[in-house]
C-alpha cells in the first residue's frame, strides 16, 4: 500500500501554501514534514485528510483514487487517522468512549475488544471509565493516538502532536509512539518545526520551505547530503555565513576560514554560503592567530567555544566543538580549519 501525492498545489485566496509537492510514502513508514511555520507542512495535511480542497493534483492510495480537483470525498470517508496537538478529546466521554468513538459500526464486543487492545498498546490499561480532564497532557495524547488508530486506517497523520507536551516527556513519547505507528502498519505522516523530533520518529524526512520541498531522505541522508543551504541549517546548531573564495580560504564577514583540500580554479573569486556545525570545524592554539576565544560553554556533546575574529570588531561569534579535552583559554588565540564533514558550502545562485 502507497500514499501517493502528486503535484499538489494550494492557495488561500492570491497566496500560494504548495506548489507543485509530490511525496510517496509506503505502508508501514513514517515521513515527518519539517520546515518553519508557514512552510506548506499542515495545509499538505488537510489537504490528506479531507479538510481542504486540491486546488491541482491527484492523492492515491493504493492505486485508488483519494481526492483530485473535482473529486472531494468528505473526511468521514476516508481511511485517515488524525492526531493534532490540541489532542479534541471529547471531555464529556471517558476514555474508553473516546477511543471507541470511530467504531460504531462493529458490534457492542468488537468495539470493547479493540478498546482493550488499544489501551494495551498505549500502556494505559485500567484507564478506561477516567474522563481527560483527569489525564495528564502525555495520558491525554496517547489516548487521541489510540482513538486515531482503533478504525486500523491506512493513513496516520500527526500535526505538532508533541508541542504541548513537558520537554522532559517528549522523547519518551516520540519512542512509544514510533513504535505503535510501525506495529499498527498505517502510512504515517508526521507535521513537525523541530529537527531532533523529525530525526528520531522518521524513516525518511521532506524539508520544506515557501510551499516546496526541497530534499527527501533519510536522516543520515539529510544530515550528511544536504542538497541546499536551507537543508543544512536546520540541524547541529549550524551557522550559514556569506563567503568568497580567495585561493584556499573563504573569506566571511567574521573571518577567514582554510578550506579542507584547497579550492579549484573555477571556485576562486566566486560567492557561497557556508553552513558549517560546530562539529565541522577545528581549532588550533596558535599566537598568531586569528581567531580569539571570547567564551566556553558545555552541550551534551562536548566543550562549545566561542570565537571572533581578532581583526574584526563585531560581536558575531563562531561555535567550534572540541570534546572533552583540555580546554583553551578565554582570549587565547588560534585558526579554524573546516573539516571534510559537517561544513558544506554551496555556490550563491545568479538571479
Amino acid at each position: 500500500m502507497t500514499l501517493i501525492l502528486e503535484n499538489l498545489t494550494h492557495a488561500y485566496g492570491q497566496t500560494k501554501t504548495l506548489q507543485g509537492v509530490s511525496l510517496n510514502v509506503e505502508k508501514g513508514e513514517v515521513v515527518s514534514l519539517l520546515g518553519p511555520s508557514g512552510c506548506g507542512k499542515t495545509t499538505l495535511l488537510r489537504l490528506v485528510a479531507g479538510l481542504e480542497h486540491l486546488k491541482s493534483g491527484r492523492i492515491e492510495l493504493d492505486g485508488q483514487l483519494l481526492a483530485t480537483e473535482g473529486h472531494h470525498p468528505p473526511p468521514e470517508t476516508r481511511p485517515v487517522g488524525l492526531v493534532f496537538q490540541e489532542h479534541a478529546l471529547f471531555p464529556g466521554m471517558n476514555v474508553a468512549e473516546n477511543i471507541m468513538f470511530g467504531l460504531k459500526k462493529l458490534p457492542a464486543a468488537k468495539r470493547q475488544e479493540r478498546c482493550r487492545e488499544l489501551l494495551n498498546m498505549v500502556g494505559l490499561a485500567g484507564f478506561e471509565r477516567r474522563k481527560p480532564g483527569a489525564l495528564s497532557g502525555g495520558q491525554q495524547q496517547r489516548v487521541a493516538l489510540a482513538r486515531a488508530l482503533a478504525p486500523a486506517p491506512s493513513v496516520m497523520l500527526l500535526d505538532e502532536p508533541y508541542a504541548s507536551v513537558d520537554v522532559m516527556l517528549k522523547r519518551e513519547m516520540r519512542e512509544a509512539a514510533r513504535l505503535l505507528l510501525k506495529q499498527a502498519g498505517s502510512a504515517s505522516i508526521l507535521v513537525t518545526h523541530d529537527p531532533e523530533e523529525a530525526l528520531e520518529m522518521s524513516d525518511r524526512i521532506a524539508i520544506m520551505s515557501d510551499g516546496r520541498i526541497l530534499q527527501v531522505g533519510t536522516p543520515e541522508d539529510i544530515i550528511e547530503q544536504p542538497l541546499a543551504p536551507e537543508v543544512a541549517h536546520l540541524f547541529g546548531e549550524a551557522q550559514m555565513l556569506d563567503g568568497e573564495i580567495d585561493g584556499d580560504f573563504l573569506n566571511t564577514p567574521i573571518g577567514r576560514f582554510r578550506i579542507p583540500g584547497g579550492s579549484s580554479e573555477s571556485m576562486k573569486g566566486k560567492l557561497y554560503d557556508l553552513v558549517v556545525r560546530p562539529t565541522g570545524l577545528s581549532y588550533h592554539a596558535d599566537p598568531d592567530g586569528e581567531w580569539i576565544v571570547r567564551d566556553l560553554r558545555y552541550s551534551s556533546t562536548g566543550r562549545i567555544l566561542y570565537l571572533t575574529g581578532a581583526n574584526t570588531d563585531s560581536l558575531s561569534v563562531v561555535r567550534v566543538s572540541t570534546g572533552f579535552g583540555a580546554p583553551p583559554v578565554v582570549g587565547e588565540r588560534g585558526h579554524i580549519d573546516l573539516l571534510d564533514r559537517h561544513a558544506f558550502l554551496f555556490a550563491k545562485k545568479s538571479h
